[in-house]
C-alpha cells in the first residue's frame, strides 16, 4: 500500500473473511464507520423441550399477526406456513442462472395447502450489482451472500402493503440444522479451519487472527460448536436478515429466534441423519400426511455468476491467490469485500 492509501482495520477485513460478519461490536473499519448491529434480540427467551412445546410457543409467537412470510422450500418455513392465518402474502426467493434450484414449485404447494397468497420473487445476478451498495451503506459493512434476495422479496412485500416480514432463521442454529458443523467432535483447531469460509491468511496481504472469538467457546470437553453455533454463527445471520429487510422499510420477527432449547442437543440423532430432529416431529405433527422435504440450502448460483471474475485488485489482497480453488460463495466475499472498501475509498 502507499503511504497516502486509506487504512482499514485489518481486524475488520479479517474478521469478515471468517465469519462473513465483523463478529465485535466494537470493530469500525474506518474511525466512525461501524456495521449496522442486529436489533432483533429476543427479551425473554422461550425454553422448549419437545416438539409440543416448539408447536405451543410458535402458535403464542406467531398468534394472528398479519404480516408477510419468507417461504422457502424447507420445514422451517413451512411449519410457520400451517400456524399463520389464511390469505397470509407468502413470498419465496427464486434465482435466474442456469442450473439454478428454484425452491418456488415446493414452496407453491405448500402456499396452497395452507391458502397462502404466493408470489415468487426471482433475483438475477442484474439485481446484485444494482442494489449492493445501497444494502452496503444501509448495513455498514460488505454483504452476507442472502442479502440482495431477501431485500427484493421484503420491498416485494412492502409493494404489497406488508409492514413485517416473518423469517424462520434461528431454527438452525438453535435445533441442530447445521449438521455438517455437528456432525462430530471438533478440537478448536480442527473446528477453526473447519468453519473459516475464506482464509485471511491466504487472501489478505495483512491478515490479524480472530482466533479469540472462536477460543471463548473452547472447552476441557471440546470445543462447544452448539452454542458457537447460536451465538456467533446466528449472529451473523441475524444481521444479514435484518439489514436486508429493513432497508427495503420492513420490520423483521423471527419467531424461532425467540426459543431456547431447554437441554443439549442429542447430538446421535443429528449424526445419524436426523438434523432438526424435534422440528422434523413437529412437521409431521402439522402435516401429517406429508414426506418431510429434503433439505435444499438457499442456493444462490454464486458459481455460475462468478466463474469469470479474475479476483480482487485492490492492494489490501493478495495478488498470488489460487481463484481457481474458491467456491462461488468464497469469491461473493471478496468480491463483496472489494466494492465495499472501493465505496469508502
Amino acid at each position: 500500500m502507499t503511504a497516502t492509501a486509506i487504512q482499514f482495520d485489518p481486524f475488520c477485513l479479517s474478521s469478515f473473511l471468517t465469519f462473513r460478519y465483523v463478529a465485535s461490536e466494537a470493530g469500525e473499519w474506518l474511525p466512525g464507520l461501524r456495521p449496522r448491529w442486529p436489533a432483533l434480540h429476543a427479551a425473554k427467551q422461550i425454553a422448549v423441550r419437545d416438539a409440543t412445546d416448539i408447536r405451543a410457543a410458535l402458535q403464542r409467537l406467531v398468534g394472528d399477526r398479519r404480516c408477510g412470510l419468507l417461504l422457502s422450500s424447507g420445514i422451517d418455513s413451512a411449519i410457520l406456513a400451517a400456524l399463520l392465518p389464511g390469505g397470509t402474502p407468502a413470498y419465496t426467493i427464486d434465482f435466474d442462472a442456469p442450473g439454478a434450484l428454484r425452491e418456488s414449485l415446493a414452496a407453491d404447494r405448500l402456499a396452497r395447502r395452507n391458502r397462502l397468497r404466493h408470489r415468487v420473487v426471482t433475483v438475477t445476478w442484474a439485481d446484485h450489482e444494482r442494489h449492493a451498495a445501497t444494502l452496503m451503506q444501509h448495513k455498514g459493512a460488505p454483504l452476507h451472500p442472502v442479502e440482495v434476495g431477501l431485500f427484493l422479496a421484503a420491498r416485494a412485500a412492502r409493494a404489497d402493503g406488508v409492514d413485517t416480514l416473518m423469517v424462520g432463521n434461528g431454527a438452525d442454529s438453535t435445533f441442530g440444522g447445521l449438521d455438517k458443523l455437528l456432525s462430530r467432535d471438533w478440537t478448536l483447531d480442527e473446528f477453526v479451519a473447519r468453519y473459516t469460509f475464506v482464509s485471511p491468511e491466504v487472501t489478505l496481504r495483512e491478515p490479524v487472527s480472530v482466533r479469540e472469538a472462536f477460543a471463548a467457546y473452547d472447552t476441557p470437553r471440546g470445543f462447544d460448536v452448539a452454542r458457537f453455533l447460536k451465538e456467533v454463527h446466528g449472529r451473523g445471520i441475524i444481521q444479514a436478515f435484518e439489514n436486508a429487510v429493513t432497508a427495503a422499510g420492513c420490520q423483521v420477527i423471527a419467531p424461532y429466534e425467540s426459543l431456547r432449547l431447554d437441554g443439549s442437543l442429542d447430538l446421535a440423532r443429528i449424526r445419524g441423519g436426523e438434523s432438526k430432529y424435534l422440528l422434523r416431529e413437529l412437521f409431521r405433527q402439522v402435516y401429517p400426511e406429508e414426506t418431510i422435504p429434503t433439505k435444499i440450502a438457499f442456493a444462490r448460483p454464486m458459481d455460475e455468476w462468478l466463474k469469470s471474475w479474475r479476483g480482487p485488485q485492490r492492494p489490501e489482497f493478495r495478488d498470488d491467490m489460487d481463484m481457481g480453488g474458491l467456491s462461488g460463495e468464497q469469491k461473493w466475499l471478496l468480491c463483496s469485500l472489494e466494492n465495499f472498501l472501493n465505496l469508502f475509498e
